[in-house]
């Protein structure tokens, strides 16, 4: 693009030349461009294709698109005189007039490519933006804006067990269990779409929030599932349990409810409108007192207690009771055997229990076991994650479900450890290996759905990039402990020393550092390099929630520019007790066990 000779200083010509056509013989080609112009005002953004003019006698040469000033100033170099009014500026309607009234195939042409130009524009404008408001809402830590410090815009008063107080659901809800109820609420407004009662007693629902990701995510669901405890007569003297399973779809409709035998101590509510039932079986030998003693005190060894219970699962579904599968876990002496603690009601200890509670993590995606001897990993069909010789789950073993599907298995989850020669695993979403990864595999707590072409891991004392099959991209000599934004081409980490980085996603380069990100905030009192409790991220900014060790009920709310480090807001938010920070649907949420708030 460029002025034409004695044109306004601010006007610009587009020339459109059908492929390079030459004049007629003996026609200058400055004579031969025709009138046709269509004038627009400073600064309106302006896309021309590539049209080829009609090959006619009114056609020949390159088309001419002007775009001048709508003032009438003159300036060095005027245009020359005309007998014509001065053009008006360019609006819709009367670039559809020109195009209505041209006479000349050129003059319709250029109307033409002008007014299709433009509306091709906001069209592709529109659709690109509802995609990417549409990632936003999936991704982990997506929000869709936050460019103002969040804010407290509604609240309700919750009641019930963690992981299962809140569930988001499809269609922009958030469930949240308040006493013998469901409610259906508008995660941006807070409004009750609907309210389903519970039957009477203490419940638990989920599939919940996973909590062990480094960051807070609750699942989309489509149906919740509800487990309420009941006592239904007698039997030589001891109560019979038996509870109600509630089914609850995304409107409210209740699905189904039916009796089952056994307490909520055996039967949790799982993902995709399944129940998950356990229960001890088989035969074990008896503690040595003195090996007990030490179990309780917390001095004895992995394999003390040689002998235990097997476990059953069984996953059905929870409206029908039709199995999905079954499996038994063999008991493993190898499991830390603080497993086996029996705890009172008070919280003091009061011997070892071979049959003791069993411990949960349930969501849509994964399923974790815990109890003496027990320590399983499974996909929602009943496939088993994790392997004979990985760590304890304890012991810093955990697996991980990936946004765009599958798993890594991670044999270092609390980031203690980083040599070269660590290996986490990715998984299909059946449980078969994609392949190793040397290092600590960093996954992302909060992304804008792009980026996911870029592996990261921290090898040694580097972090590497590298593609999807593993091929090394860059490095650079940061030393990662997590990988808090990914956005499509940052990635901001943070290293031992609690500082922050933003790097270029596609080479690695170091695009800025904030040593000071948690300066006059009392962090302290976080462990290593782990201060930040959640990250999130609109694909422009990067929002981190740094808790306040000095003040329990406080959080510090920090937002930086993901592309150049300059910090934009910074808030206090105070709630009532402990709680976390999340994402759901794009919009922000504090979940305590006492209240749900929706932050804009």
């Amino acid at each position: 693009m460029a002025r034409r000779r004695g044109a306004r200083p601010d006007a610009y010509t587009f020339d459109l030349d059908p492929d390079g056509a030459e004049p007629d013989d003996g026609e200058d080609r400055a004579d031969a461009r025709g009138p046709a112009r269509a004038d627009v005002p400073p600064g309106t953004p302006l896309v021309v294709p590539a049209v080829e003019a009609p090959r006619s006698a009114g056609a020949r040469g390159p088309l001419l698109i002007d775009l001048d000033p709508d003032d009438a100033e003159d300036y060095p170099g005027e245009l020359p005189p005309s007998s014509e009014a001065a053009p008006e500026p360019l609006t819709w309607r009367r670039a559809l007039d020109r195009a209505r009234g041209a006479l000349q195939g050129r003059r319709l042409v250029a109307a033409v490519v002008v007014v299709a130009a433009a509306l091709t524009a906001v069209v592709v404008d529109t659709a690109g933006d509802r995609g990417r408001l549409a990632a936003l809402r999936a991704a982990p830590g997506g929000v869709l804006d936050l460019s103002a410090e969040p804010h407290e815009v509604w609240r309700v008063e919750a009641e019930g067990s963690v992981p299962g107080g809140l569930m988001a659901m499809a269609g922009g809800l958030v469930v949240a269990q308040h006493q013998d109820a469901l409610l259906g609420l508008d995660v941006e407004t807070g409004e009750r779409h609907w309210r389903v009662g519970l039957p009477s007693g203490a419940s638990s629902c989920g599939p919940g929030m996973q909590l062990w990701t480094g960051g807070v995510q609750a699942d989309t669901a489509d149906r919740v599932v509800c487990v309420t405890a009941s006592t239904d007569g007698t039997a030589d003297g001891d109560p019979v349990r038996r509870s109600t399973v509630t089914v609850v779809d995304a409107d409210g409709t209740v699905q189904g409810t039916r009796e089952v035998a056994g307490s909520p101590e055996t039967l949790y509510p799982g993902g995709d409108g399944t129940l998950v039932s356990v229960e001890w079986v088989g035969e074990a030998s008896p503690v040595d007192p003195r090996v007990a003693d030490d179990v309780v005190a917390g001095t004895a060894d992995a394999g003390a207690i040689p002998d235990g219970y097997d476990l059953r699962v069984r996953v059905e579904d929870a409206v029908t009771g039709e199995r999905r599968w079954q499996q038994t876990v063999r008991y493993d002496g190898g499991v830390d055997p603080s497993m086996c603690v029996r705890w009172s009601d008070d919280g003091t200890t009061s011997g070892v229990d071979l049959r003791g509670g069993v411990q949960t993590m349930v969501t849509d995606r994964v399923l974790w076991l815990g109890g003496c001897g027990i320590d399983a990993w499974f996909t929602p069909e009943g496939v088993r994650l994790d392997r004979p010789g990985d760590p304890g789950t304890f012991d810093g073993f955990a697996v991980e479900p990936l946004t765009g599907g599958g798993y890594v298995a991670r044999t270092d989850a609390n980031g203690l450890r980083a040599e070269a020669a660590t290996a986490d695993r990715l998984l299909r979403d059946d449980g078969s290996e994609v392949r190793q990864v040397r290092g600590r595999y960093l996954v992302p707590l909060s992304t804008d759905g792009g980026g996911d072409r870029v592996h990261l891991a921290r090898r040694g004392d580097v972090t590497v990039g590298s593609s999807p099959d593993g091929s090394e991209l860059w490095r650079t000599e940061v030393r990662s402990t997590s990988l808090l934004v990914r956005t499509a081409q940052v990635a901001v980490v943070v290293d031992e020393g609690r500082r922050v980085y933003g790097l270029d996603l596609g080479t690695g380069d170091v695009l800025w550092v904030r040593p000071d990100l948690v300066e006059g905030l009392d962090a302290m009192g976080a462990y290593g390099p782990q201060f930040v409790d959640a990250a999130f991220t609109d694909g422009r900014l990067a929002a981190f929630v740094v808790p306040d060790y000095a003040r329990g009920d406080v959080v510090h709310w920090v937002a930086l520019d993901a592309a150049s480090g300059r910090q934009l807001w910074q808030v206090e938010l105070g709630g009532e007790g402990w709680g976390v920070q999340l994402a759901v649907a794009g919009r922000l949420v504090r979940w305590s066990p006492t209240e749900i708030v929706g932050l804009g």
